[in-house]
């Protein structure tokens, strides 16, 4: 009997010992629990407010002989890498291992975003729907939408005795396929006019890694495409324009008979770079008529939608 009590004290103790634990637990820990938590979001705010976005990625460029990787860019399959050495040096695939000197990129991006010499946006073109802008010294484009960037590549303008004009034109009309002009022989795929005058256009023909045009601006096949797609057309009434198309502007100068500006990107890696401010001081003298002329085509469009829904 007495170990028996003895047990039955033992068991009552312990359950006394666990209940004055529980109430404590209940009667405190939630209010401690309630007091830690804003502090735990403040601390979580606090490290939000210092996080820090990432910044551009800085591409570093040498030069080298293409006779040293002859044999390489031969057996080179097509993917980011050789996407990257055509747009940098300006030239088609099968050009490469036959120029003199090559620019090489110390890093290899997705795509080739990573070597525009265009800004990725510019604030003063957020009201221009779509512009096309085409640099003679960087013999490059770029695509711009509500002044944010989506699309850029290389380009061959005209030579140094056929020159590109320069100034704001526009995409006249578009042909999947048409023949030059000057040379019956030349067949432009993916053409869209921007001078019906001179006959210069935006068209698919060979990237020598120069500029070598008569006068158009060559472009890489799936670029000629994408942009025949893009671009808008004129539209004529009565034989007047009453809406001129995408908006085009060919600017700046190629230094011919001098080292191709991207070869000195081994020195200056921003050596073909073009900044918005820069953009802007070429773009200011042409703004205004782009932002009339887009407001008119507005205009057209909708009267036409409205007479197609009387209709």
């Amino acid at each position: 009997m007495e170990y028996t009590l003895k047990n039955w004290f033992k068991i009552l103790g312990i359950q006394l010992l666990l209940g004055v634990a529980a109430f404590f637990v209940f009667r405190f820990f939630p209010a401690e629990v309630d007091q830690m938590v804003p502090q735990i979001q403040e601390e979580i705010v606090e490290v939000e407010e210092k996080i820090v976005l990432p910044q551009e990625r800085i591409i570093n460029y040498r030069l080298v002989a293409s006779a040293d990787t002859s044999e390489w860019l031969s057996n080179l399959k097509e993917g980011d890498t050789l996407s990257a050495l055509m747009v940098i040096n300006r030239a088609d695939a099968w050009r490469l291992k036959h120029m003199d000197t090559l620019v090489f990129p110390d890093t290899i991006g997705e795509g080739i975003e990573l070597y525009a010499p265009f800004p990725k946006s510019v604030g003063e073109l957020q009201e221009v729907k779509k512009i096309v802008l085409v640099s003679h010294y960087s013999q490059a484009f770029a695509v711009y939408e509500n002044g944010e960037r989506i699309k850029w590549g290389p380009v061959s303008l005209g030579s140094k005795h056929k020159p590109t004009p320069t100034g704001l034109f526009s995409t006249n009309w578009k042909s999947k396929r048409t023949i030059s002009t000057i040379n019956s022989s030349w067949i432009l795929e993916w053409y869209c006019n921007i001078d019906n005058y001179e006959g210069i256009g935006m068209h698919q023909y060979e990237l020598p890694g120069y500029p070598a045009s008569h006068g158009c601006v060559r472009m890489y096949r799936d670029d000629a495409n994408w942009l025949y797609h893009w671009a808008d057309q004129w539209k004529i009434e009565e034989g007047q324009i009453a809406a001129h198309g995408t908006p085009i502007v060919i600017f700046g100068e190629y230094p011919h008979g001098e080292r191709k500006p991207w070869l000195q990107m081994q020195q200056n890696n921003s050596a073909v770079s073009i900044s918005s401010e820069e953009l802007m001081q070429v773009l200011q003298e042409y703004l205004s008529t782009v932002i009339e002329r887009q407001s008119q085509r507005d205009v057209v469009e909708m009267d036409k939608m409205v007479s197609n829904q009387i209709q």
